[in-house]
């Protein structure tokens, strides 16, 4: 083989010379590019194109192509993509070469062969390789810690070597202090977080004049430092909490959270939740077990770090024992109350009927004491308090509230303190029962007691027997007696007998015969206007019967002798005895009679009446008792409402009244007027008026004020006051200056001192 390559180059050369020689050089091979040594990168893509030029590329044979050894490269089967292959293009008399990616070894000499009339033709081209600038191991992003040491990783491959140097954020960087350069990177001593930067790696091919800058984002870790917060927290039993724990780092620290005691990982235990971002440990439905120590752990790829936090449970109090208790009066009773909670409850005690709460310790002068003790008890503390009273009376006797209480809520229950006691009848009256006509009565008896007490009854200090006319209902502690006296033998002393364990008590009722009242003892005019005229009565005696419960009167004109036409009044004892609508200058008989339960006494205590004549109206009364010379304080600035009761208007109807108010001033101890021009009369168009709000009043002012009922005849004698208005401004209207002559005065003396000025 190698005879026959020799012997074709010898005939190329031959060919080459002829052609020389002759001057003929028109058939020829050339290689596209034309430099006959080309420089390509390691890895780049080859296509190199042999082309036939002769008068006729007929008589050209296709070129091939061999590579640097000599052999020859074929061209690509159907389908494939060698490393190397050829491609032939027969009506161009063209042969491409094709290196897909060429590598350091498919370096040296590439020749193009063909024939032309049986004479050789050849062209060759020397590919030489280099290997480009390449990271190998330079990540874009990388990730310091602080505080240690960080190599920022740059290795760069290339043929011919490179130099590399490096820059952070633009300024370049040399060797020395916290920075050391090393051929696949830059060293960082000790880093903070003022590295956290963008730094460049370059690598310079000098050989080649290649440059590449590979930017190197370098972020620094920080490991997590815990935030100040407090180390104990409170929840409470039964709610929904939550606690949060917060840490600082670069990146941001994931959480996690265990219960120091068990170890458990609270992200995975029922009831409670973890978020892994925020820190926050959340308890659903708080339990008493819970209480304790929690760690809440940061972790990010810079470190980790933890804290610990104290977490106390509150448990409202729950009272869980109080019972009821009995002791006789004279003696000790005790109470003892028990809670458990969260911290330790504070027992207290006091009266239901009491706002206020007994003090721990002595009270009422050490008959009253409160002792309290406290322990432990698995998840809670439990408190005791005894309360204890010494020589119990009645009215110690009730329900007592229990009250514990913590920081976690109160809890309250009722026990009640039994006073036992003999029987007492102290609210029963003596007042005596009353029978007439052998009307039933009932006689009643109540006992107070604990225990109850049994009721027996005597008559004359005789044991009661139960007769057709004589009923007993009830053994005790209520029992009545049901009596129709159907003769003055069952009149008389009833003595009611209760006893229990600790003695007994009696109770006397009188049963006496009830007859109608007497005659009324006297009726004496009191006051008398025109039409009107009210009595003094004085009754009669009331140890025969009931007591009196009114009197009525029969009156009559004087010139009537028949009683029956008379007309009648009756009233309420204790009452205003008062008769109205009479006819003035009559002359009218009065007769009185005391009523009770039994009936209607005799007549007696005859009166005769002359009516005076028509006159103007009484003098009217002010609805409250006030003097007439006394001072009242008014409630406001500027106005007082005057309020009285209609007086009688003696024969005449009321058609008006008038209201007068003067400023007032007290000399030597009267009262004077002390402007009368600044009097003011209004008149009230009305009969009924029983009140009228005067206005305009000064401040601090003292009134006289009058009012005057009016009739055809004239005015009543004045109702009078004397009223001193409240301090400050007019009430409602404290912008307004109100105008009186007075204020008026002020302000013409004020415009003539300014004219003389």
């Amino acid at each position: 083989m190698r005879s026959h390559r020799a012997r074709a180059i010898g005939v190329a050369a031959l060919a080459v010379l002829l052609a020389t020689i002759t001057g003929c050089s028109s058939q020829t091979l050339r290689i596209f590019p034309m430099p006959k040594q080309q420089t390509v990168a390691v890895g780049k893509s080859v296509v190199l194109t042999c082309q036939a030029e002769a008068p006729d590329t007929a008589l050209v044979s296709q070129p091939q192509w061999r590579d640097p050894k000599g052999l020859i490269i074929n061209e690509a089967a159907a389908g494939t993509r060698p490393e190397i292959y050829t491609e032939p293009m027969p009506a161009k008399q063209l042969q491409y070469l094709y290196i897909s990616s060429i590598t350091t070894a498919m370096a040296g000499n590439y020749t193009c062969e063909a024939t032309y009339t049986n004479m050789p033709l050849s062209a060759s081209v020397v590919l030489e390789t280099f290997v480009a600038i390449t990271w190998t191991n330079a990540n874009e992003n990388q990730y310091a810690t602080k505080g240690k040491n960080y190599k920022i990783m740059c290795e760069v491959k290339a043929e011919p070597a490179p130099s590399v140097d490096w820059f952070k954020e633009g300024t370049s960087i040399v060797s020395g202090g916290r920075y050391v350069i090393h051929a696949n990177g830059l060293l960082i001593i000790n880093v903070q977080e003022s590295d956290d930067a963008t730094y460049t790696c370059r690598a310079v091919v000098i050989q080649t004049g290649e440059l590449a800058e590979r930017n190197i984002k370098l972020e620094v870790y920080t490991a997590p430092e815990m935030e100040e917060r407090e180390t104990k927290v409170e929840i409470k039993e039964g709610e929904s909490a939550s606690i949060t724990c917060k840490a600082r780092g670069k990146p941001p620290p994931t959480y996690s959270w265990i219960k120091a005691s068990t170890r458990e990982n609270l992200g995975t235990t029922a009831r409670f939740g973890v978020d892994e971002i925020k820190g926050l440990l959340t308890f659903d439905r708080v339990e008493a077990g819970d209480y304790g120590k929690y760690i809440c752990s940061a972790v990010n790829q810079a470190g980790h770090n933890e804290t610990e936090i104290e977490v106390e449970v509150l448990v409202r109090p729950r009272i869980f024992e109080l019972f009821n208790t009995t002791a006789a009066e004279n003696t000790e009773g005790r109470l003892e109350c028990k809670a458990t909670g969260r911290p330790v409850p504070r027992i207290s005690f006091r009266k239901l009927s009491n706002a206020d709460r007994f003090l721990n310790g002595p009270n009422d002068d050490g008959r009253i004491n409160i002792e309290t003790t406290s322990r432990q008890t698995g998840d809670q503390m439990e408190s005791s308090a005894v309360i204890t009273v010494s020589r119990l009376n009645r009215t110690d006797d009730g329900l007592y509230e229990c009250v514990a209480e913590n920081e976690g809520g109160e809890a309250r229950k009722n026990g009640h303190l039994t006073v036992q006691f003999r029987p007492s009848f102290e609210h029963m009256n003596n007042v005596p029962v009353w029978s007439w006509n052998a009307q039933p009565v009932n006689i009643s008896c109540i006992a107070e007691s604990i225990p109850n007490a049994t009721i027996k009854w005597k008559f004359h200090d005789y044991d009661l027997v139960e007769t057709p006319h004589v009923r007993i209902y009830g053994s005790g502690p209520i029992s009545y007696v049901t009596i129709t006296p159907i003769d003055a033998s069952l009149y008389g002393t009833y003595k009611c007998i209760a006893t229990n364990a600790l003695g007994e008590a009696e109770h006397i009722i009188q049963m006496r015969q009830a007859f109608p009242p007497g005659a009324v003892v006297q009726a004496r005019q009191d006051t008398i206007t025109a039409t009107s005229v009210s009595f003094n009565i004085v009754g009669p005696p009331e140890d025969m019967g009931p007591p009196i419960e009114a009197y009525t009167v029969q009156f009559k004109e004087n010139g009537n002798f028949d009683w029956n036409l008379a007309m009648n009044r009756t009233w309420s004892a204790n009452s205003l005895y008062i008769v109205e609508n009479l006819r003035p200058m009559f002359t009218y008989d009065f007769r009185f009679a005391a009523i009770n339960r039994v009936g209607v006494g005799s007549w007696g205590a005859p009166v005769t009446v002359i009516m005076p004549r028509r006159s103007p109206p009484e003098q009217p009364k002010w609805r409250e008792s006030l003097s007439s010379e006394s001072l009242i304080h008014g409630k406001y600035a500027d106005r007082y409402e005057l309020q009285w009761k209609i007086p009688a208007d003696n024969g005449e109807p009321i058609d008006m009244y008038d209201v007068s108010y003067c400023p007032v001033l007290k000399v030597n101890g009267k009262w004077q007027v002390s402007a009368p021009s600044d009097c003011v009369t209004e008149e009230l168009k009305s009969f009924e008026a029983i009140s009228y709000e005067i206005r305009g009043l000064r401040p601090d002012t003292r009134y006289r004020m009058h009012v005057r009922a009016h009739n055809a005849l004239g005015f009543s004698q004045p109702a009078q006051l004397y009223v001193q208005t409240a301090l400050g401004n007019p009430s409602g209207s404290p912008s307004i200056f109100r105008w009186t002559h007075t204020s008026t005065d002020i302000l013409v003396a004020m415009l003539i001192i300014y004219i003389l000025k």
